[in-house]
C-alpha cells in the first residue's frame, strides 16, 4: 500500500486538517437543521453526565467505608452511582430543610461531593469498559439493549406533559426551588408524601432543566438493567441475563415511565438494588456470618425506596419479616440473627426518618395520609379533608368485597386485559406485562433448578400477593419488574435448552413478536396518543406542542410574560399547575375547592368576586373543558352557587387573554 508523502521528513498535516474541517462542517450542517430541537436535550444530557460522575465517585467512596472488597470495579461503579443518587436526594432535602436550597447552596454541595469522590473518578471512567469483551461476544443482544435505551432517552426530550408530572411531581419540586426550602403546597395531598424522587426533580429544576428531571428516571432504568446484568450473571447463564435485560428495556410500561417525570423508575431501581443486595448477603453470610456489608447495603436501598414511595414498605416488610422469623426460629445463639434484624431496621428507618420528621412537623402525622385518626394534631383542618379525599379517590382500585374471586381471575385479567388495572394516566403502567406473566410456569420450573432464582421467585410471589391485597394498579408493580424479567428470561432460556431446532425457531419468533409488539405500542403511545413526532424531529416547537397537549398551557405561557410575578392565580377546573410561574392554587379532586365553597356561600356574583379577592387571588385561569371532564369530582355547585358563578360579568372579571381552551381573567 502506498504511504502518503511526508516531504523533507516532516509530517504532512493537511490530511488530518482536512478530516477535522470535514467533521466540523458535518456538525455544523447537522446543527443547522436540528440544533434547535436538540439543544435542550443535549444540554440536559451533558448535565446528567457530570452529575453521574459526581454521584458515582462519592458513592464509591461510601462503598470503601462499608468495607466492600469482594466486588469488581464495574460493580463498584454501579453500586456507587445507585447510592450517589440517594446522596443527591438526601442532600437536597437537607439544604431545603435548612432553607438554603439555592444555586449557591447546591453548588457548594455538589462541589463537596466532587472533592470527596475525585480520587475515584478515573476508576469510574475506566470501569465503563470493563465488560466490553464479554458483551462483544454477543453483539446482537448488546446492540439491541443499547438501542432501546437510546430510544427511551430520546423520548425524555419531550417536555413534561403527563398528568401526574404536572399535578404534583414537578409542582412540588418547583415550590421547593421557589421557596429555597421545604414548604407545604396548599390543598395538595402529595405535599406530605415521601419525596426522594421529587428532590432529584428539584435539583434538575434548580439547574433550569425539567428534561433533566426526566433523564434521572431514564438513568434509573439504565442502572436497573446493570443490576440485572452484574448480579444476574453470577447466578444464571449470560444468555438468560441478557434476555432479561432485553425484556426489561422493551417492557412498554417501563419504557414509558422511564422517560417521564414520574418516580416509579427510581423506586424500581432502589427496590431492585435492595433485593439483589439481600440475596447476595444470604450467600456471603453462609460463608461468613459476621459479614454484613451487603445487608447494610440492602437496608440503605430499602430506606431510599421507602423515601420515594410508600409502597416500598412491601420490600421492607418482606426482608425485615424474614429477618424477624429467622431471629425467632434460629436454634443457634441468636445474637447474630438479632443483630442482623436490628441493623437492617435501624438503617432502613434512618434513611426514611427525614420524611417521617418532616411530616410530623408539617402535617402532624409522620406517615400522612395513613392512620390520620391516630394523630390528634392531624385531625380537622385542610390536611384532614385532603387525606379523606385521597382515600375516597382510591375506591376505584379496591376489590369491592370480591377479594377471592378477583384473586382467581387475576391471571386471566393480566394476560387478556391488563389495562383493567389502571385508570387515567395509570394506564401507562398497564402496558407490556403479557410475556412476563405468560412465562410464570416456566419461571417456576427454572427456579426449582437454581437456588438463587428460588429466592427471587419467593420474593416476587410475596410482593405480588401484597400488591394485590393493597389494590390493583400495575404501575405499583414496576419496582419488581427487573426481578420478574430475570425469572421470565430464565424460564424461557430453560425451555430453549430443552427444545430442538424447530421448537427454538417457534419460541424465538414468539418472544421476538411480543417484544416488537411492546416497542410498537410504545411508539403508538408516544407518537400517536401523545403526538410527539413533530416535536422530536423539529417540525414543532415545545410551545406549540404543549399548546396542543394542554388546555391551560397557552394561558399559563401568556401569563409568564404579561402577568406580574407577585400576582396570585386561582386555577378553576384544572388540577395541573406546572408551567404557571406565579403563585397559584390548582383545583383538586381530593378536597373541597375554595371557589366552589365561595360560590355556594356567596349572596350574589359581586359577593363571590369579593370572596375571591379576599382569598388572596388577583387572577383566575379558567379551563372549561377540563372542568367538564372532572365534573362532580371537583365539587358541585348548588343552584345558588351556579347562578353566582355564571353571573360573574365584565364588571367582576376582566379578560386578559383567551386561548383556544382557556381564559385568563383579572379579578376586579
Amino acid at each position: 500500500m502506498t504511504q502518503p508523502a511526508t516531504g523533507s521528513g516532516r509530517v504532512n498535516l493537511w490530511p488530518a486538517l482536512a478530516a477535522g474541517l470535514t467533521l466540523a462542517f458535518a456538525l455544523f450542517t447537522a446543527a443547522s437543521y436540528f440544533w434547535q430541537p436538540c439543544r435542550a436535550g443535549l444540554m440536559a444530557l451533558l448535565q446528567l453526565c457530570v452529575l453521574v460522575l459526581i454521584a458515582t465517585g462519592s458513592g464509591r467512596v461510601l462503598l470503601q467505608i462499608l468495607g466492600f472488597t469482594d466486588i469488581s470495579d464495574s460493580q463498584k461503579t454501579l453500586i456507587g452511582c445507585t447510592m450517589g443518587l440517594g446522596l443527591f436526594s438526601l442532600g437536597c432535602f437537607a439544604l431545603a430543610a435548612l432553607h438554603v436550597f439555592t444555586g449557591m447552596g447546591v453548588a457548594v454541595f455538589l462541589g463537596a461531593l466532587w472533592l470527596v469522590g475525585f480520587t475515584e473518578m478515573r476508576a469510574v471512567l475506566a470501569s465503563l469498559a470493563a465488560n466490553r469483551n464479554l458483551l462483544g461476544d454477543r453483539p446482537a443482544a448488546t446492540g439491541l439493549i443499547f438501542a432501546f435505551l437510546a430510544l427511551v432517552l430520546w423520548m425524555t426530550w419531550i417536555p413534561p406533559h403527563q398528568y401526574d408530572s404536572l399535578v404534583y411531581h414537578l409542582p412540588l419540586a418547583q415550590a421547593y426551588v421557589d421557596a429555597h426550602a421545604l414548604v407545604a403546597v396548599p390543598g395538595m395531598v402529595y405535599t406530605h408524601f415521601p419525596q426522594n424522587g421529587e428532590m432529584l426533580f428539584a435539583l434538575a429544576l434548580l439547574l433550569k432543566s425539567d428534561l433533566l428531571a426526566q433523564m434521572f428516571m431514564w438513568l434509573a432504568l439504565v442502572l436497573s438493567v446493570l443490576w440485572i446484568f452484574e448480579m444476574g450473571r453470577r447466578e444464571a447463564p449470560l444468555s438468560a441475563v441478557l434476555l432479561a435485560c432485553l425484556l426489561l428495556v422493551t417492557q412498554t410500561s417501563v419504557m414509558l415511565l422511564s422517560s417521564i417525570a414520574y418516580v416509579e423508575s427510581l423506586a424500581m431501581l432502589w427496590t431492585t438494588a435492595a433485593a439483589f443486595s439481600f440475596f447476595r448477603w444470604r450467600e456471603v453470610q453462609a460463608a461468613d456470618a459476621d459479614q454484613r456489608s451487603w445487608l447494610v447495603l440492602s437496608a440503605i436501598f430499602t430506606g431510599l425506596a421507602l423515601g420515594t414511595k410508600y409502597y416500598a414498605g412491601i420490600t421492607a416488610a418482606l426482608i425485615g419479616g424474614w429477618l424477624l422469623v429467622r431471629a425467632a426460629l434460629s436454634k443457634k445463639p441468636r445474637s447474630g440473627a438479632v443483630l442482623d434484624l436490628v441493623l437492617y431496621t435501624l438503617v432502613t428507618t434512618g434513611l426514611f426518618l427525614p420524611w417521617l420528621v418532616k411530616n410530623a412537623l408539617m402535617a402532624g402525622n409522620p406517615v400522612f395520609p395513613f392512620f390520620n385518626y391516630l394523630f390528634p394534631s392531624a385531625q380537622g383542618g385542610w390536611n384532614d379533608l385532603v387525606a379523606k379525599g385521597y382515600f375516597n379517590a382510591l375506591t376505584e382500585y379496591r376489590h369491592g368485597g370480591a377479594y377471592l374471586p378477583d384473586l382467581f381471575e387475576l391471571p386471566i385479567m393480566l394476560l387478556t386485559n391488563s389495562l383493567h388495572f389502571g385508570r387515567g394516566m395509570d394506564v401507562l403502567g398497564g402496558l407490556g406485562w403479557e410475556l412476563i406473566f405468560w412465562t410464570t410456569p416456566l419461571a417456576v420450573w427454572a427456579a426449582f433448578r437454581n437456588r438463587f432464582l428460588r429466592w427471587v421467585l419467593g420474593f416476587c410471589a410475596l410482593y405480588l400477593l401484597a400488591w394485590f391485597s393493597t389494590g390493583v394498579v400495575l404501575r405499583f408493580l414496576l419496582p419488581v419488574a427487573p426481578l420478574l424479567c430475570l425469572l421470565s428470561a430464565s424460564g424461557l432460556y430453560a425451555l430453549w435448552q430443552a427444545l430442538g431446532r424447530f421448537g427454538r425457531a417457534a419460541l424465538g419468533t414468539a418472544v421476538g413478536a411480543i417484544g416488537l409488539t411492546h416497542v410498537l405500542l410504545f411508539f403508538f403511545v408516544e407518537l400517536g396518543v401523545f403526538g410527539a413526532g413533530g416535536l422530536l424531529v423539529g417540525a414543532e416547537s415545545p410551545d406549540q406542542y404543549l399548546g396542543r397537549r394542554l388546555d391551560y398551557y397557552s394561558c399559563a405561557r401568556w401569563a409568564q410574560g404579561h402577568v406580574d410575578k407577585n400576582d396570585s392565580i386561582l386555577i378553576v377546573g384544572e388540577q395541573r399547575g406546572y408551567y404557571v410561574t406565579q403563585r397559584h392554587l390548582a383545583s383538586t379532586v381530593h378536597a373541597p375547592n375554595r371557589y366552589v365553597t365561595w360560590a355556594n356561600a356567596a349572596a350574589d356574583p359581586s359577593d363571590l368576586a369579593r370572596r375571591i379577592r379576599q382569598g388572596g387571588f388577583s387572577d383566575i385561569l379558567f379551563v372549561p373543558r377540563e372542568m367538564r371532564r372532572l365534573s362532580g369530582q371537583i365539587g358541585t355547585l348548588t343552584d345558588a352557587g351556579a347562578r353566582n358563578w355564571n353571573g360573574l360579568s365584565p364588571a367582576h372579571l376582566q379578560p386578559l387573554f383567551r386561548g383556544q381552551a382557556c381564559t385568563l381573567y383579572a379579578v376586579k
